[in-house]
């Protein structure tokens, strides 16, 4: 296990000027896997870690390079991957393209 540091906050850039209110997280953990999604200039980056104890931590992050747009990060912590409180309840598509969990298929019986 590796100390990992991420952070959550406001980071925006206004007529030149970068504004930061971010707070810092460091833990022991490793990454799990992450996944990407860009549309109009604008995408989050979700990534996932396994901490030393076992739980979840979801590392969220909401950019724009759009002008005057902030960035937002989120942290959530999750007791597992897989389960009523675990993180797919929330990210089964971010777990997806991350490859954390096989991807949904569906039988064309199944369909209704």
């Amino acid at each position: 296990m590796a100390a990992i540091t991420i952070w959550e906050g406001e980071r925006r850039v206004v007529c030149g000027n970068e504004y930061e209110f971010v707070k810092y997280v460091e833990f022991e953990g490793a990454e799990l896997g992450s996944s990407w999604e860009e549309e109009n200039s604008r995408g989050t980056h979700t990534t996932f870690y396994r901490t030393a104890d076992g739980r979840v931590v979801v590392h969220v992050i909401r950019w724009s390079r759009w002008e005057n747009e902030a960035t937002y990060a989120y942290i959530h912590v999750f007791p597992s991957l897989i389960g009523v409180n675990g993180a797919a309840a929330m990210f089964w598509w971010e777990m997806e393209r991350a490859g954390l969990i096989p991807p949904r298929t569906t039988a064309l019986d199944e369909v209704q």
